[in-house]
């Protein structure tokens, strides 16, 4: 970790600045290229609410552009997961997906609390990562998580920011609260 990146709480970590500013851009336009691919998170059945939208691994038109997003993020998010002290199987499987939440004050985007999980394998990630690609004019749309023993009536909570990642034990209920206004665009990679 870098000096400025310091624990958020015990086992929750926040690396700023986290990709080099050309490592950025390349992503902010793998997300400009997947714009027509978006879908609805409750219409594929994910816990997203409200204008919150995924973009399914199995759509074979985004799968060029998901692999370069894999590139650019995972293997700095598996050299921060490890500094971070997070113990990693050698042969970790990796899940990585794009969540999009645009925010109304009606309807406001958010997501339900969950931890991740993955078809096949047995629980939820050694260790959750979520890097903040974008967060345009929100109001919200903040990243909530338990903490003690499931404790969600006091959750850690942070806010989005632009090249931001946020790490923490993938057994960690956490959840995204109402998002108002704004723009929130984020990577979540998962490692088992």
């Amino acid at each position: 970790m870098a000096a400025e990146d310091e624990p958020l709480a015990e086992g929750v970590f926040v690396g700023r600045n986290f990709l080099p500013p050309m490592a950025l851009l390349k992503l902010l336009g793998a997300f400009d290229r997947l714009a027509p691919n978006w879908a609805s998170s409750e219409s594929l059945g994910l816990l997203g609410r409200g204008g919150t939208e995924q973009v399914r691994p199995t759509n074979l038109a985004v799968q060029s552009v998901l692999d370069e997003i894999r590139l650019a993020l995972a293997p700095a998010t598996l050299r921060w997961a490890r500094s971070c002290g997070f113990r990693l199987p050698a042969a970790s499987r990796l899940q990585l997906f794009p969540v999009r939440m645009v925010g109304d004050a009606k309807a406001p985007a958010h997501q339900e609390p969950h931890t991740d999980s993955v078809a096949g394998h047995p629980g939820p990630p050694a260790c959750t990562n979520v890097f903040y690609v974008r967060a345009q004019a929100i109001q919200g749309g903040d990243l909530a998580m338990a903490t003690g023993e499931a404790d969600m009536a006091h959750p850690l909570v942070v806010r989005p920011a632009p090249n931001t990642m946020i790490s923490f034990a993938g057994d960690r209920v956490h959840w995204v609260r109402p998002l108002y206004a704004g723009e929130r665009l984020s990577v979540v990679v998962n490692f088992y």
